[in-house]
């Protein structure tokens, strides 16, 4: 069972543990459980149509074949910032430079993640590449107004940007 044990001694924490934190009883040491940091990428381009944001349709669960942003969780010892261009380039192949990133927003999802969505600046669409299949998505698309997408806080982010509170 994942958590039942210590992880500083790794003795067991026993049979009727529950809850967070918890204390082991052999070392005493206190354990929490903290939520994992997830980094968002809110990416603007513009073309002839106008303004939009670069979403991506989700192959892989939770949601899959619903529109997101680019997304995932923040690696052990790295800066949001870059998590933020690591997930971009990851599931739509466009490049980004970490000290370009900008915190628009954080936000708790009501399962104790934290999503921090970091905002690029804005971009000509025609120096993109071409959106392509990911481990993790069909690819990128612009998203040109607000629309319900696949997770609550991404289109809370969303409607955020169309109304002009992130600039």
């Amino acid at each position: 069972m994942p958590n039942s044990h210590c992880s500083s001694c790794g003795a067991p924490y026993g049979e009727d543990v529950s809850g967070w934190p918890r204390t082991c009883p052999a070392c005493g040491t206190t354990a929490y459980r903290n939520p994992l940091p997830v980094a968002v990428a809110l990416q603007p381009v513009y073309d002839t149509r106008g303004t939009a944001l670069v979403v991506i349709t989700r192959t892989v669960r939770p949601a899959r074949g619903g529109i997101a942003l680019p997304g995932g969780y923040v690696d052990d010892r790295e800066d949001w910032r870059q998590a933020v261009v690591r997930e971009l380039e990851e599931e739509t192949g466009i490049d980004a430079a970490s000290r370009d990133v900008r915190l628009a927003d954080a936000m708790s999802s009501p399962d104790g993640h934290l999503l921090l969505f970091g905002m690029l600046p804005e971009r000509p669409a025609e120096h993109l590449p071409a959106s392509a299949a990911t481990d993790e998505t069909e690819g990128w698309h612009l998203l040109r107004r607000p629309e319900e997408l696949a997770f609550p806080l991404h289109t809370l982010a969303v409607r955020a940007w169309f109304e002009g509170r992130y600039s």
